[in-house]
């Protein structure tokens, strides 16, 4: 058993909403510098103008009844975000791993 005064707080306790807000930083550039995350997400509204329903469906909590054409849209559009998904964890990967080199250089560790 570990007694209290040896108890840490992790990064994200001890940081608050810091933390939340760096990764969001970090997503809400993405559509401005990566042209594939774009792409995607140019792709997604296309399926939903062209497929209404598809965006109520995850819109809104009421249940929507899809034709075929918009069940197979609907698989499309889940598979775009988890694309979107991905790049955000990857984008912020290798932004926390630049920051961290940035700060240890800062530090005189490296």
């Amino acid at each position: 058993m570990v007694p209290d005064e040896f108890k840490f707080e992790t990064f994200v306790e001890a940081q608050g909403t810091a933390m939340q807000e760096y990764l969001s930083g970090v997503v809400a550039k993405l559509s401005k510098t990566d042209k594939a995350y774009r792409a995607i997400q140019d792709k997604i509204e296309s399926i939903y103008r062209q497929y209404p329903h598809v965006m109520g469906m995850f819109d809104t909590e009421k249940v929507v009844a899809l034709n075929e054409q918009e069940c197979a849209a609907a698989i499309e559009v889940v598979g775009l975000q988890n694309q979107l998904v991905e790049l955000e964890m990857q984008s912020v990967y290798f932004r926390g791993c630049y920051d961290s080199v940035g700060y240890l250089q800062k530090a005189g560790i490296l």
